[in-house]
């Protein structure tokens, strides 16, 4: 589920800045964007961001400035500057040249030093980045709150199309073994006129075997299948996450419409099948975006 969360904590001259931003995905996959010396907050922070997401891809991105700052800093080494300048003065002094540019003094070696920033001012910042990254997972759940709102109404509709489809599939259901006994039987007497065999027997046969072709059993799951959906749905409403059991149920679904499709032997069964698969596919596209 997309959905974005900020957050800014001003203490003296520190400034914690955090950016979460969360795109669709199967499972939970997050990625951090922060300076190295903070990089011992690693784990803290995924365990902040877990207890509040369970599924999507996220980018966090932790920005750090003020006085405190835990980025690399440039140092000037002025005594080899001043040793550079002098031997500059000493040698123009001996050639007789008139001028020194002093601006190639910086390309050479040992003038500047990167400094790596000072692990003592990570550890006092500490608690101002956890606090901020729990401020900015708060904000990002709101959001998808928001949006889970929306994306509930619009899977109860898809809902609601399939169990209408349903419907006509259960008023034709009570032929589909009616037709095919009737169909399996003429085949059946066709060749007992021309050969002999128990007739009794074979048509009990012909029962048991009609009986396995009924899809009684199947629209019962399917049902089932359907109520417990919407009733996953309303407890997502209670930011309780769902989506691995809406998964499951979707997979499900597509079980019982397969078998039915090889059991129908109707066209009109066949059509209300494909129709409900089709619905049942922009299910599970949209089920990927419910945590």
């Amino acid at each position: 589920m997309t959905g974005f969360g900020s957050s800014v904590i001003e203490e003296g001259s520190t400034r914690i800045g955090i950016e979460l931003k969360s795109v669709n995905h199967r499972f939970l996959d997050l990625t951090l964007n922060m300076p190295h010396p903070l990089m011992y907050l690693e784990n803290q922070i995924k365990d902040c961001v877990r207890s509040h997401v369970r599924r999507g891809a996220l980018s966090l991105y932790l920005s750090v400035e003020g006085s405190t700052s835990v980025s690399p800093t440039i140092h000037t080494n002025w005594d080899v500057v001043d040793q550079y300048v002098e031997s500059a003065r000493e040698m123009s002094r001996r050639i007789g040249a008139d001028s020194w540019d002093y601006s190639r003094i910086m390309m050479l070696p040992g003038v500047f030093s990167i400094r790596e920033a000072d692990d003592e001012a990570a550890k006092k910042i500490e608690p101002l980045v956890l606090k901020a990254v729990e401020l900015a997972c708060l904000r990002l759940v709101d959001m998808r709150r928001i949006e889970g709102g929306k994306l509930r109404e619009d899977l109860l509709e898809k809902v609601s199309a399939i169990e209408e489809h349903m419907a006509e599939l259960k008023e034709e259901a009570p032929h589909v073994r009616q037709h095919y006994a009737e169909r399996l039987r003429a085949s059946v007497t066709d060749f007992l006129e021309k050969h002999t065999l128990d007739e009794n027997r074979l048509m009990n046969e012909v029962a048991v075997f009609a009986d396995k072709s009924a899809i009684d059993e199947e629209l019962t799951r399917m049902d089932s299948h359907l109520s417990q959906f919407r009733t996953l749905l309303d407890l997502s409403s209670d930011s309780r996450p769902v989506g691995r059991q809406l998964d499951f149920l979707i997979q499900e679904m597509n079980r019982e419409m397969n078998t039915i499709g090889s059991k129908g032997n109707s066209i009109t069964i066949s059509h209300q099948v494909v129709t409900i698969k089709s619905e049942i596919e922009k299910l599970r596209e949209q089920v990927q975006n419910v945590e």
